[in-house]
C-alpha cells in the first residue's frame, strides 16, 4: 500500500482542491484545478490528500516528481516534504519537486535551510501579461502587432465575435477539432479540449468564437488563475487571416476579463520560435519556478 494513496482528478473534487490553492495567491497554472483536470492523462498526474496536506504527482518511472505540498500550516507543510521523502525512497527514487515559486522556494530554505538546491526551469516558466496591454497594443515594442490588428479591422470589419453560449457550442466544437485536422500531431491537446468542453460549466471557464462569412475561424477559452489574473487556456486561429490572432485576443479579453490586471499566456516549452512570439507580446513578467533537489 502507498504511504500516500494517489487518485485520479474528478470534476466533483474541483471544490476541495481549489480550496488548497485559494490560501496563497498563487500566480502559475500548475496551481490550479482546470489545468491538472484538463492534462491528467498527458502528464500522468494524480492527488492525494493526507493529513489536511495536498499533494500533487505527475509522470511515472524515473520521470516521477511532485509539486511542492500544499498545506495551510507551516508545520503541515514541513510534513508534507516528509512525506514526500518517504513516498519517492520508497519508489527508490531521488527527491525532485518542480514548479516550486520563488515564494515556495524561500519558504522552503526558511524551514529547511541548508537541505535543497533550487535550478531555475526556464523553459516551464509561464508568461505575465499586462491584461489593458493585450488589449490595447501599445507603443513601439507592439506596434507590428498593432498593424496586423488593424490589416485585419480593416479587412474584415464584419467580422462576428461571439461568447461561447449552448446555442453556438457545436459550431465552436466543429471549428475546433477542424483546426486539429488541419495541424495534426497534437492529440494529447485535443483531448483536453474535448475533456474542458465536456464539463464547461462545472470547470467555470470562459470562450470565444470569431466567425468570418459565417465560417468560425478562430476560437478561445480561459478562466482565473486568481482574483487579479486571467489564464488563456486554448486559443487556436486561421493563420492564413493577418491579424485574426491578434483580434480574439483582443475581443476576448475586452467581453470577458477586462477586469483583470494581468493575463498568464503560459510557458514556451523551450522552443525558440515560441519564445520568440511570446516575448514579442512584452510580457509584464514571467512566473519564476524552480526544481528543488538534495543537496549532494
Amino acid at each position: 500500500m502507498d504511504i500516500i494513496e494517489f487518485k485520479s482528478f474528478r470534476i466533483e473534487d474541483k471544490p476541495l482542491i481549489d480550496g488548497f490553492f485559494k490560501v496563497h495567491h498563487y500566480e502559475q497554472i500548475d496551481c490550479t484545478f482546470n489545468t491538472l483536470f484538463l492534462w491528467q492523462e498527458a502528464h500522468q498526474t494524480k492527488w492525494a490528500v493526507q493529513d489536511d496536506i495536498l499533494f500533487i504527482r505527475a509522470g511515472s518511472g524515473k520521470d516521477m516528481f511532485f509539486l511542492p505540498p500544499f498545506a495551510h500550516k507551516e508545520e503541515d507543510f514541513v510534513h508534507g516534504l516528509d512525506l514526500i521523502h518517504e513516498e519517492l525512497d520508497k519508489a527508490g527514487m531521488e527527491f525532485r519537486l518542480k514548479s516550486a515559486s520563488r515564494w515556495v522556494m524561500e519558504q522552503i530554505e526558511r524551514l529547511c535551510p541548508g537541505k535543497y538546491d533550487f535550478i531555475e526551469d526556464r523553459d516551464n516558466e509561464e508568461y505575465v501579461y499586462r491584461t489593458a496591454d493585450m488589449i490595447s497594443l501599445p507603443g513601439k515594442k507592439l506596434r507590428m502587432k498593432k498593424n496586423h490588428l488593424n490589416s485585419f479591422l480593416r479587412q474584415y470589419s464584419d467580422y462576428q465575435y461571439e461568447s461561447i453560449t449552448k446555442d453556438n457550442m457545436e459550431d465552436a466544437k466543429e471549428g475546433i477539432h477542424e483546426w486539429f485536422l488541419r495541424h495534426g500531431d497534437i492529440e494529447e491537446e485535443e483531448e483536453a479540449m474535448k475533456l474542458c468542453f465536456d464539463n464547461w460549466d462545472a470547470l467555470g471557464v470562459k470562450g470565444a468564437i470569431i466567425r468570418i462569412y459565417g465560417k468560425v475561424e478562430a476560437f478561445t477559452n480561459g478562466d482565473l488563475v486568481n482574483d487579479k489574473m486571467a489564464h488563456i487556456i486554448f486559443e487556436k486561429a486561421n493563420p492564413n487571416i493577418r491579424g485574426l490572432y491578434q483580434a480574439i485576443n483582443r475581443d476576448f479579453l475586452i467581453h470577458e476579463f477586462a477586469d483583470t490586471e494581468f493575463v498568464n499566456r503560459e510557458e514556451d516549452l523551450g522552443i525558440p520560435g515560441l519564445r520568440e512570439a511570446k516575448m514579442g507580446y512584452n510580457p509584464d513578467h514571467l512566473t519564476e519556478k524552480f526544481d528543488v533537489v538534495l543537496k549532494k
